[in-house]
């Protein structure tokens, strides 16, 4: 009775001072319950002094001024605004996934739950949602990169890159600079993969992280450039899409074009990151960059969604990126960011306790926004984390998402900090800190290089004293790992695009993530170096991290030969064998007439071939000496006798089968076509 009592007083005294009134019941709860209610998300960890909130569906399209004035009488707020450009109440697809909805508001004087308990007594107010800042998937950490030794001889390479030589994550030869455990060929198996393709400028990545220094010369010539903001008007939406001067993206948390890296806990992250997938290549400076084109213009685009500044982020800021991202060309989104593994137990948890961040996820996958002339939607890539945690971060371990976990320059988990096990889909080389040449007193090289920002001050992790001035550096992560794996998808699409083919985007994917070696086998049993107490070496058992790192280790190569349609096959480097090629050629293979084997000079390179492979009996001979990939070509006749005639009658021919195969020469080689 005294609640009912005090629901009407409460209804009597308040006078709405707005003009326009909504037809909603707006009055004050004081019960928690109402938190409880209507709060998607716990209120521990948010950002304080501003709440995201979901409102009604009438009340959006009617205009939330009126809501806004209305809530303004309870509480001091200092804005309230749409999370997204007003323009989404046109798009349909944006409406579908409620983006019109979403709506931040920003107030003082009050703790967080206090403004939640206010807001939720308002019935045009469906949802709220504390605003949290994702993390990193990297320690951030970075150590400048000095002239020092090439670890490969450049005239080996491909590109004239000078940096390329230290980057055993694109071209790994086993040097033990890098590391005492160093394996030859724990790469991306990229340097055969850009004699097919080097990437395509129509193909837009947008990195979604902290601010890319677009004005870095390795990054600068493949950076994606707005056109309409470029030249147009200062301070001007010019293109008319929400934003004001988004000349090489967007800084999502300021909502304009301002990237900027002055912030001074800046990482260089996100720089880091870009050049990764980007980098100009065969440009004679600096690194390369797994889709950074072959020197003439080709390179793919960086497209900058800065939703980190000075290693800060928040729910609305991601969820623009990705609205962003979608309206503005890009094909990939590239995030090595998220949730703490383990925070959530499956995917539902996290839908609904980040709707606005899923809800632009949704929208930035729709095949209504389909950025890409091969696939029929859009493609995300996650970081897995760095937790050390049996379950991937979140949105990395969404169904729909590709997760990428870590390795070293051993082929290995870095056990030290990836997540592996649920939610978790490939591996790529993310830098190993404690299999480097920590012992000897350097920690670099068994890390990711890449380019940096070089306004920032940098140490290494062992303490040494600080450096500046750096345009590239050293990092490790499952955050270095997942840009392998984005610009590996980029090749992939530009392959595509050459070829003239297009497939699903879950046909896409299936190749991308079946395209790997196996590193399974070399887990069953065993340990790594993950660490030093007191002067000693600690190590970390591997069997748990089996079947937990997702299908295997990324390669490019095979990648590329499945979107091409070439069949592969792994044989053993070091080791001249046979090869049981027949299932190629149909079932009574044993049975043809084989011409012979036909192989180019690049792939007979590649694999260090000193004689032409042979064919006979549907088993192919063939010695290699390196790590590399190439094609075969192998000729045969159905119906002839051996001399190639057929019943000995040399003016009756057979009818000539004609096979390309992909051969890699990796490690060993193994029953399932994979590493072990």
């Amino acid at each position: 009775m005294k609640k009912a009592s005090f629901f009407l007083m409460t209804a009597v005294l308040f006078a709405v001072s707005c003009a326009q009134e909504l037809q909603e019941n707006d009055m004050l709860n004081p019960s928690q319950d109402a938190i409880v209610t209507k709060a998607i998300n716990s209120p521990q960890g948010s950002i304080e002094g501003n709440l995201i909130v979901k409102i009604s569906e009438d009340v959006a399209d009617a205009g939330y001024e009126s809501l806004m004035c209305q809530i303004s009488e309870k509480m001091e707020i200092l804005s309230m605004r749409p999370v997204f450009p007003l323009c989404v109440k046109e798009d349909e697809t944006a409406r579908k996934y409620d983006l019109h909805r979403w709506y931040r508001v920003d107030f003082e004087g009050m703790s967080n739950e206090d403004a939640a308990l206010k807001l939720s007594s308002f019935d045009a107010i469906s949802s709220i949602q504390f605003n949290k800042s994702p993390k990193l998937a990297s320690d951030c950490r970075a150590t400048g990169h000095a002239p020092a030794l090439a670890m490969m001889n450049s005239s080996a390479l491909p590109f004239n890159d000078p940096m390329l030589a230290d980057q055993w994550h694109y071209i790994n030869t086993g040097n033990s600079l890098v590391s005492s455990y160093v394996v030859e060929g724990g790469d991306i198996a990229v340097k055969d993969a850009w004699r097919l393709t080097g990437g395509d400028n129509s193909i837009i990545v947008a990195i979604c992280d902290g601010p890319v220094k677009y004005d870095h010369p390795d990054l600068y010539p493949n950076m994606w450039v707005n056109d309409a903001e470029a030249h147009g008007v200062p301070a001007m939406d010019d293109d008319k899409n929400g934003y004001v001067d988004d000349i090489f993206g967007l800084n999502c948390i300021s909502g304009n074009g301002n990237i900027s890296w002055s912030h001074p806990d800046e990482s260089g992250h996100g720089t880091h990151v870009a050049g990764v997938v980007g980098a100009v290549n065969a440009n004679g400076i600096g690194v390369s960059g797994v889709a950074g084109g072959t020197g003439k213009g080709d390179g793919v685009r960086l497209m900058s969604c800065q939703i980190f500044e000075g290693g800060r982020s928040s729910n609305d800021a991601s969820a623009v990126a990705f609205y962003y991202a979608a309206r503005n060309g890009a094909s990939i989104a590239q995030c090595s960011f998220g949730w703490q593994g383990g925070m959530f137990e499956n995917d539902r948890a996290y839908k609904d306790a980040y709707g606005v961040e899923y809800n632009a996820i949704q929208y930035f996958m729709d095949p209504k926004n389909n950025n890409s002339k091969v696939l029929d939607s859009n493609i995300m890539i996650f970081a897995a984390g760095n937790e050390a945690s049996r379950q991937s971060s979140y949105p990395g371990a969404l169904e729909e998402v590709v997760c990428v976990t870590a390795l070293g320059p051993d082929l290995l988990p870095a056990i030290n900090y990836t997540n592996y096990g649920a939610g978790c889909n490939i591996a790529a080389p993310g830098g190993d800190y404690f299999v480097g040449s920590l012992y000897q007193g350097d920690v670099n090289r068994s890390q990711v290089l890449s380019t940096f920002v070089n306004t920032v001050e940098i140490t290494a992790k062992v303490g040494t004293p600080k450096e500046s001035g750096h345009d590239y550096a050293y990092m490790q992560g499952t955050s270095m790992a997942c840009p392998h794996v984005s610009g590996i998808a980029a090749l992939g699409l530009s392959y595509a695009y050459k070829l003239g083919k297009k497939f699903t985007r879950e046909e896409f994917v299936s190749m991308l993530l079946t395209s790997v070696d196996d590193i399974d086998a070399r887990l069953t049993a065993g340990t790594k170096p993950n660490g030093i107490s007191n002067g000693n070496v600690v190590s970390g058992d591997l069997a748990p991290y089996r079947k937990q790192m997702g299908t295997g280790a990324v390669d490019t190569w095979q990648f590329l030969m499945a979107i091409e349609g070439t069949p592969s096959i792994v044989v053993e480097n070091g080791k001249s064998a046979r090869y049981d090629i027949s299932s190629y050629f149909g079932g009574n293979a044993v049975n043809l007439t084989y011409l012979g084997v036909e192989i180019d000079a690049q792939s007979k390179e590649s694999l260090g071939l000193k004689s032409d492979p042979e064919i006979a009996y549907g088993k192919l001979k063939i010695n290699p000496t390196k790590v590399g990939s190439g094609k075969i070509t192998v000729r045969a006749i159905a119906g002839a006798d051996a001399d190639g005639k057929v019943d000995g009658n040399a003016q009756i021919g057979g009818s000539e089968i004609v096979r390309t195969i992909s051969v890699m020469s990796r490690g060993v080689s193994s029953k399932n076509g994979g590493w072990l």
